[in-house]
């Protein structure tokens, strides 16, 4: 029997995008007869027990500076990998010595496209994630994206043979098309009547990552026989900061905007929307817009996100730049003033969205690992 030790230092929040791929991981490793390990500073033993992992705690001195404590959490996963003879290591970001490199985040090119300026050298990211690349510490990356690939090509020189793309996995049995009875009992709850139209973006926070300004800025340029009749909503843990509160509120049709809160069953939301919209800086996955997909949702968002990869045909046209207000609200524009348009689009978001499926996953893990399992 094979071991393996999948290393990420944070996996307490099983909602989060990267601690689902490592339950992903745990099920798949499980499934081919290895023993299963998991490292982190913090988790939720009870979910990694039942995904079928072995839960290690790494120890954590709360004095220690952010990176210092990543490579204390490295020296602590490298003694446990001797200690359990692992045959297969895998790294999620904070490991430094992995075999294998799962990359969610492009730091280096999130800083440029949030901030408008290069990661400093200083920052623990760049500190953490710059040695990596550029050392070439691994033997294999798996990408979460053709944008993440493309990025480390570009940016460290990775050669592209090293380098394999699997797409994050979505639950096909949560992320479906629901009944006309229940979509027409959740736009009720929402007070969405009849003749309305509903539009949301939804996300787990980091509103100027997701571009929450930009969708307030489009909404304001929408024509006012569409915005009249339509709700926005948008959801999110965070709070609106002083910067973005004020752009809703120069809006006309402020009053018609509101936040909602995260639900566990968020596919209700994707089903109750008519168009949902993911104008992101940058996201290098965003599993939101294949479960929106999945849901049946039209979906606008920009090339800076990974999931745009699945757009396809007349669907792939809702993909945008992201820099141009104008563009999104016209955008919003046309699939809000077109049934059929919006009909057509949710269809081939369905059939493109089966890609991600949980189902087959496993394929794309074969193709990466069995070189390594055998």
């Amino acid at each position: 029997m094979k071991t393996v030790l999948i290393a990420k230092q944070n996996l307490e929040k099983t909602y989060s995008g990267a601690c689902r791929s490592v339950h992903e991981e745990i099920k798949y490793f499980s499934s081919v007869g290895c023993e299963v390990h998991t490292i982190s500073e913090n988790a939720n033993v009870e979910d990694i027990n039942k995904s079928g992992g072995i839960s290690h705690k790494s120890k954590r001195f709360f004095w220690q500076k952010k990176f210092k404590r990543r490579i204390q959490f490295s020296n602590e996963t490298l003694k446990l990998a001797k200690k359990i003879k692992a045959d297969l290591l895998i790294g999620h970001g904070d490991l430094q010595h992995p075999d294998v490199h799962f990359i969610h985040n492009c730091v280096h090119l999130a800083a440029e496209k949030i901030h408008n300026k290069p990661l400093s050298k200083n920052d623990e990211m760049y500190l953490t994630h710059t040695p990596i690349f550029q050392n070439h510490q691994f033997k294999h990356i798996v990408a979460n994206s053709y944008l993440t690939k493309n990025e480390l090509i570009a940016r460290f020189s990775v050669p592209e043979k090293d380098i394999s793309v699997i797409y994050p996995a979505i639950d096909e049995s949560q992320f479906k098309i629901l009944s006309n009875e229940v979509k027409a009992r959740i736009r009720k709850d929402l007070d969405v009547k009849e003749d309305e139209l509903l539009v949301g973006l939804v996300t787990s926070g980091n509103f100027k990552k997701r571009g929450i300004d930009r969708f307030f800025e489009a909404i304001s340029l929408l024509p006012e026989e569409i915005a009249n009749k339509t709700h926005f909503v948008f959801v999110g843990k965070d709070q609106l900061t002083q910067e973005f509160q004020a752009i809703l509120d120069r809006s006309p049709y402020k009053n018609r905007v509101r936040q909602l809160p995260i639900i566990n069953n968020v596919e209700e939301y994707f089903n109750a929307l008519d168009i949902f919209v993911l104008p992101a800086r940058i996201e290098e996955f965003g599993r939101v817009v294949a479960e929106a997909m999945a849901c049946g949702a039209p979906v606008i968002t920009t090339k800076w996100v990974g999931a745009s990869e699945l757009m396809k045909n007349e669907s792939a046209g809702f993909i945008y730049d992201g820099e141009s207000n104008q563009v999104l609200a016209n955008l919003m524009d046309a699939l809000l003033s077109d049934k059929a348009l919006r009909d057509r689009v949710s269809l081939e978001n369905q059939e493109s969205a089966k890609d991600v499926y949980e189902s087959a996953l496993d394929e794309k893990f074969n193709a990466v690992f069995n070189a390594y399992l055998r």
